[in-house]
């Protein structure tokens, strides 16, 4: 408000003359110039160190001369810095144009405060003083506050941020009473005695002190409101994250007892290693969780909690009783979908960050591996009653499908991934999640082709399946690679494969775990992508899941002492002749020469050729239960203004390289829908972007004309998008025409 007051004062003195004098002869009120000079008001000041009296003359002369001739016109402010009754060429225009008198500033202030809020002022002319320049920005409950000592001049809740994030830079640009007012308030929270010391030093004190109380969970209320705004701050995190790699944590700190919101990576890799260390102790991890629970669970500072400590503590509070209870298959699954499919995430996740740490990952895993002992027991349990909804899944769909159907067939792709992305989509889309059972063995080739072809069919090449598909649909159906998607493609059926999940393992092994986060984010990506490209359905199917081992050695892998002809994979055995194992499932699955497909009643491999980090092919919920998920636009009512590419029929014979795209808000579209749309054109050549406008506003009832060119293309799309959604309102062909351009002669 500080500015506030002055400004006006100088505006309303200015209404009559341009020029106005400012009084301030013991110099207090130079912080207020910025604001003149903020406002484009020319300042022309006094020298307070001339002293002699013909030299004061001299320079008012010139002062004057100035402002009559180089700022004739413009609105200019005398700072004089003497009495005004040792004025000589300058003394007039206090009376001839304006003056505004600030010789005592604290009664000027005590003026405008009453005035404006109806209190007195108790404070003392310094800290008055003090007040007026803090008060620069402030607004008036700001100053009631002040007046009334409901808050301190100098509040370190909010000048401590920008103070230790750039410490030198803070302090010179403040006047040396609150420079001095403020280290004071410095050394009052380190509860040290004043002491002149640079403000980097100051900055280091505070912010060691600050994490020295996370660590030792004794920390002020002050610090700790520091610490949660700038950890909270795009702006200012970085400083913070020098400071915490310059810390240095004693090795004496006890995690369990720092403060729940810390920061230190140091104290979560020592509670972990604890954790792994007495897992299968059920009271000491539910102890050391529970003291952890208010740092998991944290809504102040998830940036700087591990996200794997969600995993630990899904992984240490599944609740086995319930899988003793399931009496069907069909309850066997719903447990693994609803529940256990959760656990397989949380330990994937932490194979993801631990598994080369092995004296921590090992424990966690043979933690996971205790439960999902119990888990397939109770699957294995109804294997009688399993059968395979797999064959000929797409074409029965598409048989039924309406035109603006897709499906993503991703390879290898296990439910809690799918379950993972249908919970990230189902904040903007209705998402329909059941559940199919993979054919066995569940590898590739024989499951995409039950997908594709069914009749217990097996083609080899996807070439032949997609031509078997289409043949049997009797629809138009366009195949693409799904990172190949782009707002230019057109189908009505399109059937997209994906499959980076299964090559990624194939050729990375283990290594391809850190992989999956990013699958997630193109299966998101795109499947948005479909929707707002106007697909009423989006559908995601796979082949097969797969299961994940973690640490395991050959000693670990089950021997495939299969009598006869055999043909031994990681999950499964084929045989010409039947085996009588009691510990294998038997599949009649005729390939080639073998008649036989044999399953172990465990989730570990066959010893067999080459690197193993995880697989497909066994029978195990993580392999045979799989997502069957429907994605399609929520109807939430919202009505939006329809906008139409209105000159389709011109952009089909353009006889030039530029072209115009006409949008249309048809008339009376307002009543029923929005009045204005922000919306956006991408051109494609093929399935190449080549150029997009900018983005811009239509109001309804209002035609818009956008110039493109073809670049160099013979034919191109348009499409329209909403900007705001990315949803695909419309679009267009445009070919240019073989004719010339003959300029309107024919």
């Amino acid at each position: 408000m500080t500015e506030k007051w002055f400004i006006e004062d100088i505006k309303k003195l200015m209404q009559h003359r341009q020029k106005v004098v400012l009084l301030d002869p013991h110099g207090l009120c130079e912080f207020l110039l910025p604001i003149l000079e903020k406002n484009h008001i020319t300042v022309l000041r006094t020298d307070a160190s001339i002293s002699k009296k013909w030299e004061q003359e001299k320079e008012e002369l010139f002062l004057r001369h100035e402002a009559e001739t180089t700022f004739k016109g413009k609105d200019l402010v005398f700072y004089i810095t003497r009495p005004q009754e040792k004025l000589s060429f300058l003394f007039d225009y206090c009376f001839t144009n304006g003056c505004l008198d600030l010789s005592h500033p604290q009664e000027w202030l005590k003026k405008k405060i009453f005035t404006n809020t109806g209190l007195q002022v108790q404070l003392d002319n310094p800290m008055l003083l003090t007040a007026a320049k803090m008060g620069i920005g402030k607004d008036i409950s700001w100053w009631k506050k002040i007046v009334q000592d409901l808050e301190e001049v100098i509040n370190l809740n909010e000048e401590l941020l920008p103070f230790v994030h750039r410490p030198d830079e803070y302090l010179k640009s403040k006047d040396e009473t609150i420079k001095r007012l403020f280290e004071e308030k410095l050394h009052e929270l380190l509860e040290q005695p004043y002491l002149k010391k640079s403000a980097q030093t100051l900055a280091d004190e505070v912010v060691k002190k600050m994490l020295d109380g996370l660590a030792y969970n004794e920390i002020s209320e002050t610090l700790l409101e520091l610490y949660y705004k700038w950890t909270d701050s795009a702006t200012y995190k970085p400083s913070l994250e020098t400071y915490i790699r310059n810390y240095k944590i004693s090795n004496e700190v006890n995690p369990w007892n720092a403060h729940p919101d810390h920061c230190f990576e140091k104290l979560d890799q020592k509670a972990i290693r604890q954790i792994a260390d007495y897992i299968r102790d059920k009271s000491f991890v539910a102890e050391r969780l529970e003291k952890l629970y208010s740092r998991i669970f944290s809504t102040k500072n998830k940036n700087n909690v591990p996200v794997w400590w969600h995993d630990v503590w899904a992984l240490s509070h599944l609740d086995t009783r319930a899988i003793s209870k399931l009496g069907s298959l069909n309850g066997v699954i719903d447990y693994y979908t609803e529940t256990f499919s959760k656990i397989d995430r949380a330990i994937r996740n932490l194979y993801e960050v631990f598994l080369n740490d092995e004296n921590i990952i090992r424990p966690l895993q043979e933690y996971y591996e205790d439960h999902n002992h119990l888990m397939l027991q109770a699957w294995f349990g109804f294997f009688n009653d399993y059968k395979s909804d797999q064959q000929g899944y797409i074409p029965e769909l598409l048989s039924k499908a309406n035109a603006k159907t897709a499906i993503i067939v991703g390879d290898g792709l296990r439910y809690e991934i799918a379950d993972f992305v249908a919970t990230e989509l189902q904040k903007y889309f209705k998402v329909d999640k059941q559940v199919m059972l993979a054919d066995m063995p569940s590898e590739t080739e024989h499951n995409m082709s039950a997908l594709y072809v069914g009749g217990n069919q097996v083609l080899a090449l996807q070439k032949d399946r997609e031509a078997s598909l289409s043949k049997v649909s009797s629809k138009n159906i366009s195949y693409l690679q799904l990172e190949q998607l782009n707002y230019g493609t057109e189908a009505d059926f399109l059937v997209l494969t994906y499959k980076d999940i299964d090559n990624a393992g194939e050729k990375l092994q283990q290594a391809a775990i850190k992989l999956f986060s990013e699958f997630e984010k193109v299966l998101i990506e795109n499947i948005t992508l479909l929707i707002n490209m106007g697909y009423q359905e989006v559908y995601l199917v796979t082949d097969h899941g797969f299961v994940l081992t973690g640490l395991l050695d050959e000693a670990g892998k089950i021997e495939p002492s299969a009598t006869g002809k055999k043909d031994v994979h990681e999950r499964f055995i084929r045989t010409v002749e039947k085996q009588s194992n009691p510990e294998w499932l038997s599949f009649e699955r005729p390939y080639g020469e073998f008649k036989y497909v044999y399953a172990a009643k465990n989730h570990r491999p066959f010893k067999s050729k080459g690197v193993y980090g995880f697989s497909h092919g066994g029978y195990t919920p993580q392999e045979i239960i799989i997502p069957k998920f429907k994605f399609s636009k929520k109807n939430d009512g919202i009505s939006v203004l329809e906008v139409l590419i209105s000159n389709k029929p011109d952009l089909k014979e353009v006889p030039s390289e530029l072209f115009i795209i006409k949008l249309d808000a048809p008339k009376g579209a307002a009543e029923l829908f929005g009045t204005s749309r922000k919306i956006q054109i991408k051109l494609f050549a093929g399935k190449t972007q080549y150029q997009s406008s900018d983005i811009f506003n239509i109001e309804s009832d209002s035609v818009i004309d956008k110039e493109f060119s073809f670049n160099g293309n013979s034919e191109v799309q348009a499409v329209l998008l909403d900007a705001v959604t990315q949803e695909q309102l419309d679009t267009a062909i445009i070919k240019k025409s073989n004719l010339r351009d003959l300029g309107g002669l024919l």
